[in-house]
């Protein structure tokens, strides 16, 4: 967080301001992909490629250590999809929030995974160039 001054402030919101579409259309942008940015990252890339690569065979303790990376990133991305994506993907939201609430079995976690891997990049996928 950023502190500053009543001088500053007073300064900052003296300034012109744009109002035409281009300029707002900009600042939307790259509100949304800041938004975007703070439930995507490139540790949740690594972890899709490590589960979805075509000779992706994560180690049991990989499984585990993955699959709450993808619950913690679940949980921002039902905080931020609201704002990112229209019309709200009622659909692809339930399927993610239940493959988070799942813990399955150990022999079945390699396969739960790999549905909840896709289940996040179908949410990526709608949010388009938002997603960074």
């Amino acid at each position: 967080m950023v502190a500053v001054t009543a001088g500053v402030a007073a300064q900052l919101l003296t300034r012109r301001t744009s109002v035409d579409h281009d300029t707002l259309g900009t600042l939307l942008y790259s509100l949304r992909r800041s938004l975007a940015s703070e439930a995507i990252d490139e540790q949740l890339y690594d972890d899709l490629d490590a589960v979805l690569d075509e000779y992706a065979r994560p180690a049991p303790h990989e499984v585990t250590s993955i699959a709450k990376r993808f619950r913690q990133t679940t949980t921002k991305i039902v905080e931020v999809v609201p704002y990112l994506v229209r019309p709200y993907p009622v659909e692809a939201m339930r399927r993610l929030i239940y493959l988070s609430a799942e813990h399955p079995h150990p022999d079945d976690a390699l396969g739960h995974l790999r549905r909840f891997a896709v289940a996040i990049l179908a949410i990526l996928d709608l949010m388009g160039d938002t997603a960074p």
